[in-house]
């Protein structure tokens, strides 16, 4: 008698159980975000009912006023007007900032020469250029845009400086062993290690740009969404103040996470390869 003996044991067929998918699923960067807006909404609420209705309107409440004046058309005006002076001093500020931070970093002299205006123009106070702009130029976009982007640049350079002296110097010259070209050096050694810290450099920059022109339209525009919220203040009216500055948040949000977010995965794909 022969017995045929298989050669591997059936396993048993395994069902998926809801709960492990609705852990993965809570576990996820969607809902991890989700809830992270919902606690922010939370805590929003609990604020209003702390407050007066006078001094922190509830979020449904200010989300109804948003919605009339993008109806009205008046605050999409405001929102450009801004956007436009946030992209004119942000590519100012990222220019002259990548500029001084990679001379500094790759050369001794100009490191030590520029140290001395970096560090005063950061203790400057952001108020006293803005006004001095102002004063220099007059109450103009020019003075607006430049007086928002002087004070971050040197914050931006030290951190451009570090980053390119921070350059594994091993690895250029395992290139130059190598015999690779110097666009080779610098589109594969250089450019993977500074990325990071100018997409970095680039975030922080926009959010300070963002908050400096606001103030720069508060204390000398006539338009714009921080004349528009230094007006409703003036008037008292904080619905209509945190409407005007949810709008531009809602922007910025989508610029970080829709553009610079797409930016981030085009260029570092290769981490996941």
């Amino acid at each position: 008698m022969t017995i045929t003996v298989p050669t591997s044991l059936p396993r048993p067929k395994t069902k998926t159980s809801s709960g492990t998918m609705s852990l993965a699923f809570l576990t996820s960067d969607t809902a991890i975000t989700v809830l992270s807006v919902i606690s922010i909404i939370g805590v929003w609420y609990l604020g209003s009912w702390a407050l007066s209705a006078k001094v922190l309107p509830a979020p449904h409440i200010v989300a109804g006023v948003l919605i009339e004046e993008m109806q009205k058309g008046q605050i999409w005006i405001d929102m450009a007007i801004t956007l436009g002076r946030i992209c004119a001093a942000f590519l100012i500020a990222m220019t002259v900032s990548a500029v001084l931070g990679f001379t500094m970093g790759l050369s001794h002299v100009a490191g030590v020469f520029f140290r001395v205006w970096v560090v005063c123009f950061i203790t400057i106070p952001a108020l006293v250029i803005m006004l001095t702009c102002y004063m220099v130029i007059g109450l103009n976009d020019r003075a607006a845009i430049l007086g928002a982007a002087i004070p971050i640049i040197p914050i931006l350079t030290i951190n451009i400086r570090e980053s390119v002296k921070g350059i594994d110097l091993r690895l250029l010259g395992m290139a130059k062993a190598f015999r690779a070209s110097r666009q080779q050096q610098i589109l594969g050694v250089v450019a993977p290690q500074i990325a990071p810290i100018l997409l970095a450099s680039a975030r922080f920059g926009l959010g300070l740009v963002w908050k400096m022109i606001l103030f720069a339209e508060l204390l000398g525009r006539g338009d714009g969404i921080g004349y528009r919220i230094e007006f409703y203040y003036q008037m008292f009216n904080m619905t209509e103040v945190f409407a005007h500055a949810l709008s531009f948040v809602i922007v910025m949000l989508f610029i970080e996470v829709v553009i610079l977010g797409t930016i981030e995965k085009r260029i570092f794909r290769w981490r996941t390869q």
